[in-house]
């Protein structure tokens, strides 16, 4: 009796604890698998004095038909306070796909102008659509906070690709620009050379 009653139990506990398992491994491989779609400023690695609005996904999955609660503040220049800022050029579009670890990049603008809509912080969201391990289509919803405070205090100097790219063009008084202008007289003047030898030279020759 005692046994009958041990495999009864076994029949109706083991299939729970399979269940469980199965379902416990569903919720880890959707979480592995679902997007994580953030929008955030950081400062712009060619000007210094500019900041780039980065939207990216930091999640497994891709994300589709991304859109946000509302429009994101980009083309806002001014460093000292607000000096262009044009609603109708903030960023509403819907992205089709954002893949997993995709980045996308615009020209937020500059200290002033961006503070100036965000303030001390601005939250949104990002709204999207992905599929779960088994195939289903899924919506997510996440959460991000828009703010430049934190640059307060950082430098506004140049990459060193901005630097050497105003140096060969001429903009900064570097060792470079003067090699450069050197470097440009030696070749004028061997040019005059050159045609002042050819030009005796058919001299020579009538």
């Amino acid at each position: 009796m005692e046994v009958s009653s041990l495999q009864m139990l076994f029949y109706i506990v083991s299939p729970i604890g399979t269940f469980l398992a199965v379902f416990t491994a569903y919720l880890a491989l959707s979480k592995q698998s679902k997007p994580l779609v953030l929008a955030y400023y950081e400062p712009s690695a060619d000007v210094g004095s500019f900041i780039d609005l980065v939207i990216c996904n930091h999640g497994n999955g891709a994300a589709r038909n991304v859109h946000f609660s509302e429009p994101i503040p980009i083309n806002c220049y001014g460093i000292e306070g607000p000096s262009d800022v044009r609603e109708e050029d903030f960023m509403s579009e819907v992205i089709p796909v954002l893949a997993a670890g995709k980045e996308l990049r615009f020209s937020g603008g500059q200290y002033g102008g961006i503070f100036s809509v965000v303030g001390k912080g601005k939250s949104i969201h990002a709204n999207y659509e992905y599929k779960s391990p088994l195939r289903f289509k899924k919506k997510g919803r996440d959460q991000s906070l828009l703010n430049v405070t934190y640059m307060q205090q950082m430098t506004s100097r140049n990459s060193a690709a901005h630097d050497l790219s105003d140096a060969v063009k001429g903009r900064n008084n570097t060792v470079f620009a003067q090699m450069v202008k050197n470097l440009s007289a030696i070749n004028r003047s061997l040019n005059t050379i050159s045609k002042s030898i050819s030009a005796n030279d058919d001299q020579a020759i009538t």
